[in-house]
């Protein structure tokens, strides 16, 4: 297999669909409620599909993370600009996020005491709240994973060093706990639409079965991203 050719390929098509939701959600304040959720839609399976081919470059080009070299003396504390926080960029969110085995109880609305009316009771009925999809909502939050993945696709080997990092850190931890979380999460990855027909659901099912096939055959290749 050409890993390079693949992901090249699949970082450009990423690459396509960030711009194209860049440009629909505009300066990223208060947008239709319709928009947003379309491009929560497309950006969900985005995420996925670069966390997964984060892992392949880290396997095929072998990417370790540095060994840390101790050094004499305390280390001084070096001050931070914290700047405005709604214009900072956070990091991208290298692991998928774990999905809940809770039981579900499947009685809504249970009371500890009964639920019992009279006949010269003054009911009091709240007003019902119509949702319209072209209701104006918040993008902050949206804009900000947008903007981090955007950010990500254009340094991948440095996203990779990221990687590697954060797993030798829990690597540690399960060393001393048992405990390790993989970065992608059992079954199928976030965002998966079993009749999905948009891109992004295509280049996700390319990214994660590359990141299978990587992981349980690693390649004895190398190459440059």
């Amino acid at each position: 297999m050409n890993w390079t050719l693949g992901i090249d390929r699949q970082r450009e098509a990423l690459l396509r669909m960030v711009a194209a939701l860049l440009v629909m959600a505009g300066d990223g304040g208060v947008l239709p409620r319709q928009v947003r959720t379309g491009i929560w839609r497309v950006l969900r399976p985005a995420e996925a599909a670069f966390r997964r081919l984060l892992v392949v470059v880290k396997v095929v080009l072998k990417i370790e993370a540095p060994v840390a070299v101790p050094r004499g003396g305390p280390v001084p504390a070096i001050p931070r600009v914290l700047g405005d926080a709604a214009a900072r960029i956070p990091a991208f969110a290298l692991f998928d996020a774990r999905k809940s085995f809770k039981p579900r109880s499947s009685v809504r609305g249970c009371k500890p005491q009964p639920n019992i009316r009279f006949f010269d009771e003054v009911q009091v009925f709240e007003p019902v709240v119509v949702i319209s999809p072209d209701d104006a909502v918040s993008a902050a939050h949206l804009m900000r994973r947008l903007r981090a993945l955007h950010v990500a696709l254009g340094d991948v080997p440095k996203q990779a060093r990221r990687l590697a990092r954060w797993e030798a850190k829990r690597l540690a931890v399960r060393a001393e706990t048992g405990r390790y979380i993989a970065p992608m999460r059992p079954g199928k990855p976030p965002g998966h639409r079993d009749r999905g027909r948009h891109p992004v659901d295509f280049v996700l099912k390319e990214c994660h079965e590359m990141a299978l096939y990587a992981l349980h055959d690693p390649p004895d290749t190398g190459g440059e991203v």
